[in-house]
């Protein structure tokens, strides 16, 4: 299936799940095609494609290059309970955030466990993870495998898009329209026994995370 240029866009109401449901439905099968699905998480609008579709993760990488010595893609699943399959050693700090924060706007880089694919793992075998707050994400998540591959749809040299119009909608196959968005990406933390660094200041606060970090 040809990719247009510009996809079809569907409004949906993030208060009102019942106007969720052909929204999702159809998001999903654009991702179980190996498509592209731009979609809105809890303060930013995002590029997303299943873990498990080789073609949409080369539609990703043709379409925001990543270095993956830098930095590997953001991976969102469904559950928070659902972390353990998909990194090897859990630290105990990592758990009680998890508890405290999932779902929500904190992302947790952990060592990745063979079930992630290699080309989702940054160069030092770690993976960030996170269970949105976004209801209606974790919808899509659900339905396409629980496992997503996520980065921000922002244009060349842009910030990160809170709202549908100043997204780079070309290159998705379906936008889902969530209105303006609040603006303000996850926190980025890094846990490492029971040291938190953070590495990216967002939605979630340093007081809120507590404890040791950096």
């Amino acid at each position: 299936m040809a990719i247009p240029a510009e996809p079809p866009v569907l409004r949906i109401n993030l208060e009102d799940p019942a106007s969720w449901a052909h929204a999702r439905d159809e998001a999903a099968a654009r991702l179980a095609d190996g498509e592209i699905a731009l979609l809105p998480a809890e303060g930013l609008y995002g590029y997303h494609v299943r873990a498990d579709r080789p073609a949409g993760l080369e539609r990703l990488r043709a379409l925001k290059p990543r270095d993956a010595a830098k930095k590997g893609w953001v991976l969102l699943i469904d559950d928070p309970h659902a972390l353990g399959r998909w990194d090897v050693t859990v630290p105990v700090r990592a758990l009680e955030l998890a508890e405290r924060h999932w779902p929500g706007a904190l992302t947790i880089v952990l060592p990745a466990s063979t079930s992630i694919p290699e080309a989702l793992r940054a160069a030092d075998g770690t993976a960030a993870v996170r269970c949105p707050g976004s209801p209606f994400l974790r919808e899509v998540v659900r339905a396409s495998g629980g496992l997503l591959v996520s980065t921000s749809a922002n244009r060349p040299g842009g910030d990160p898009p809170a709202r549908m119009a100043d997204a780079a909608r070309a290159g998705a196959s379906i936008a889902i329209d969530g209105g303006d968005l609040g603006g303000v990406p996850s926190t980025l933390v890094r846990v490492d026994g029971s040291t938190v660094a953070v590495l990216r200041t967002g939605a979630v606060g340093l007081a809120d995370i507590g404890g040791d970090h950096t």
